[in-house]
């Protein structure tokens, strides 16, 4: 079945170049044509690949989350633990060693919910969000830029945070109102 929610799109590519390549990302200046109007439309693409975010509850229906300082925005944010997916590697690998990485927990189940993709106005990455369960712990092993600290919560107690607007991320976000409509039943 096709699906009804994106069709290939009909603009022509005029021109494109690279502008920056960073270790994370790269930038695009594109040119393209609108076939409907003729006109030339200007776009910058951040190019940054797949990441995968973990929702790791554990046995007894706790949530297992990270506060990591978020330069952007100046914030120490409360999240779920996420990165980008390896070249070489697959979605579920990358989240499971994403988890482990900085947690300490390794997922014996780890089920894909759905993908996303944050900012479809500049960028490609697409996010995949999964549900990690039957956790083990282990062993963190965070690189050497990375300041995690590990949270268990009360599953009612980060509903209630959802609910009161407090979790602004959007794919924490997201992948709450799916766990909670649809997996915590």
């Amino acid at each position: 079945m096709k699906n009804k929610c994106y069709e290939k799109m009909d603009y022509e590519l005029l021109d494109k170049k690279t502008v920056y390549k960073g270790k994370r990302i790269v930038v695009e200046e594109l040119h393209y044509k609108n076939p409907r109007t003729d006109e030339i439309l200007y776009r910058e693409h951040v190019l940054a690949g797949h990441a995968a975010i973990i929702i790791p509850e554990t046995n007894d229906g706790n949530f297992i989350m990270i506060r990591e300082p978020r330069t952007p925005v100046g914030l120490k944010v409360l999240a779920f633990p996420a990165g980008m997916i390896e070249k070489g590697e697959t979605e579920e690998d990358g989240a499971i060693r994403e988890l482990e990485e900085e947690t300490g927990y390794r997922a014996k189940k780890m089920k894909k919910l759905r993908e996303v993709y944050p900012a479809i106005g500049y960028s490609n990455e697409k996010t995949i969000i999964f549900l990690a369960k039957n956790l083990i712990k282990t062993k963190r092993h965070l690189d050497a830029t990375e300041d995690i600290e590990v949270i268990e919560l009360p599953k009612d107690e980060v509903k209630q945070m959802l609910d009161k607007g407090e979790i602004k991320t959007s794919s924490e976000a997201i992948g709450l109102l799916h766990y909670f409509m649809y997996e915590d039943r």
